[in-house]
């Protein structure tokens, strides 16, 4: 069973869709190489909440995969069933690319390779490590073109606005920060960065901002949020606001289209062909 979307694509790359019970529901659209195999999935959950205790113990997973072992869809004080509680009804549960909830905020717990090293260990865990690592030199190639391509550019003041009218959420730390320095950019926030004031952004000499989306959200309504607030930002006076959905900058079969929208959002004379996932 597999309680984040992130986790789903990277079993169903691997070709373990038959081996899936159910999942919790998508939050986006499965990336096209892999959506057809996840038609037909049973969804427990909704898109951002997890199944109760009950309805996961009902499903009798042999495994459980999710993000953030000790909170989120594991926390029994919301109801959910905890990792000891799982382990004693007899599933082996693995926390894939993050497993403590203070891991998100630094790159050395959090980063591009968290994708690579999940993909190996499931890889390793349903015998078809060949195949993990078919996947995971597709994903390498990838990053190889962003790498050699921005090795001469100028790192650039980078912020990944992600809404809000006030304060308003920044993206830092972890995957993210990685994400940007590895295209060339450098974060203009801190790692433990989550809510600043319109002061603070306003102040961040961001040279380019990009906006995480969420499916349903708009971006062209908080594109003329940035420009109406923040006229005086060095991004939004050279108009380089470009939009980066969320799901891309997961750790997910995604992350390379995310990294090589970042590296284009960047340095835009690049002009780099972004990958499918």
């Amino acid at each position: 069973m597999s309680l984040w979307q992130s986790n789903t694509e990277a079993l169903l790359a691997l070709g373990l869709g038959d081996r899936i019970v159910a999942v919790q529901e998508n939050y986006a659209p499965y990336p096209e190489s892999v959506a057809s195999q996840a038609t037909g999935l049973k969804n427990v959950g909704s898109e951002m909440g997890f199944p109760s205790k009950e309805v996961l113990l009902s499903e009798k997973p042999d495994f459980v995969t999710g993000q953030v072992l000790d909170g989120f869809a594991f926390d029994a004080s919301q109801g959910y069933a905890s990792v000891e509680q799982l382990e004693q009804a007899g599933a082996a549960v693995y926390g894939a690319n993050l497993c403590g909830s203070t891991d998100s905020q630094s790159t050395e717990t959090w980063n591009i390779e968290s994708v690579e090293k999940t993909l190996r260990d499931y890889g390793t865990i349903f015998d078809v490590a060949d195949r993990a690592d078919e996947v995971v030199a597709e994903l390498e190639a990838d990053r190889s073109a962003v790498v050699s391509a921005v090795e001469d550019e100028p790192i650039t003041r980078t912020a990944y606005f992600n809404g809000g009218t006030g304060p308003v959420i920044v993206l830092a730390g972890g995957i993210y920060d990685d994400l940007i320095t590895t295209a060339g950019g450098e974060n203009v926030f801190s790692s433990d960065s989550v809510y600043v004031s319109k002061e603070e952004f306003a102040a961040s000499d961001a040279d380019v901002v990009l906006v995480g989306t969420f499916p349903g959200q708009d971006f062209a309504s908080q594109k003329a949020f940035l420009e109406e607030n923040f006229p005086d930002l060095p991004a939004v006076q050279a108009g380089k606001i470009t939009e980066v959905p969320t799901q891309e900058t997961d750790s997910s079969i995604s992350v390379m289209v995310g990294l090589t929208k970042i590296a284009n959002a960047i340095h835009p004379d690049l002009k780099l062909p972004v990958p499918s996932s």
